[in-house]
């Protein structure tokens, strides 16, 4: 006999790290526990309305949706990923901003970032999009330090099937990305701390981004990079790493070639996505191709522009 949903309504905590988006419309999310495997449909407010199977989660929400309680998204969407040991909470107040200034839907990509692996969460992502529907005009992408891995790991994913491009994929920031890998991870890989808390993700990024590296895809449209790097006058940096960094990712280490433009500013990694010049750069980069002016912007050739 098959199982019957639990569905006892409750406030959640919209699944800090344990949980990961693998579906989303207006705001409500049915999401996979990255322990037991099972699913739950939360509202935009992470209150708990279905647990049980994914068809138990999705047949309650197309209900919903089919009644109108639900919203289907629609139009220009900018995808928001947050990064490793972070949640979505994180990438909040970037997201208020793009609404509230420009004429984006922010659709918070959870996942469960220190549980999986990268391709795993690219594999969640992929189903987060496919869910979104004809509705959806335009897509964009927004991601915070691993997050932007995870979006590089789905696009060389379509390659490697030999899947198109969406055609509505637009452009994307990214906010401190570990673009070459990261010498703090690989520095820490001894560490039964770090590895307890940044998980497999957490090591693909040091001592196995040998193998990760070859899967992640250079976006094929439009991409500007936000790097955090200190001035002569700023008083936090990390010792591990050469050069200027945001104490956690050095800027080398943002770098990726093809990128359309690429800024550095005096910011710290776990809080650059908040700043206000973050905030004002990304939205102009995704109305008009560049973080401050056409004038100043600061491309990162590829090896065939170079040469």
């Amino acid at each position: 006999m098959p199982a019957v949903p639990y569905n006892i309504k409750f406030k959640t905590l919209g699944g800090k790290q344990f949980w990961t988006d693998v579906q989303n419309s207006g705001g409500w999310r049915v999401q996979e526990n990255t322990l037991t495997r099972h699913f739950r449909l939360i509202d935009a407010k992470n209150v708990r309305h279905v647990s049980g199977t994914f068809e138990d989660c999705l047949q309650n929400l197309q209900s919903l949706i089919v009644s109108g309680a639900v919203s289907k998204t629609k139009g220009r969407v900018v995808i928001i990923a947050h990064g490793l040991i972070r949640s979505a909470g994180s990438m909040k107040r970037l997201g208020d901003y793009l609404e509230r200034h420009g004429d984006f839907t922010a659709v918070y990509f959870q996942y469960a970032s220190t549980r999986r692996p990268v391709s795993e969460h690219a594999k969640a992502l992929q189903r987060v999009i496919d869910s979104l529907g004809p509705e959806v005009t335009e897509i964009n992408f927004v991601a915070h330090s691993l997050g932007n891995i995870v979006i590089r790991r789905l696009l060389g994913d379509q390659i490697r099937n030999d899947v198109a491009c969406d055609p509505r994929f637009r452009r994307m920031v990214m906010i401190g990305p570990p673009n070459q890998g990261s010498k703090v991870a690989r520095v820490l890989r001894y560490s039964l701390l770090y590895n307890m808390i940044a998980g497999s993700s957490g090591s693909q990024l040091g001592c196995h981004w040998e193998q990760l590296q070859p899967t992640l895809a250079v976006p094929p449209f439009e991409f500007g990079i936000i790097a955090g790097g200190q001035d002569s006058h700023w008083k936090f940096s990390n010792v591990l790493l050469p050069g200027r960094d945001d104490f956690t990712v050095c800027v080398d280490e943002t770098r990726l070639a093809g990128a359309h433009d690429f800024m550095v500013k005096p910011l710290l990694h776990g809080s650059m996505m908040r700043q206000k010049v973050v905030l004002q750069a990304t939205l102009s980069f995704l109305e008009c191709g560049y973080f401050e002016s056409a004038e100043t912007r600061n491309p990162i050739l590829s090896l065939s522009e170079s040469n």
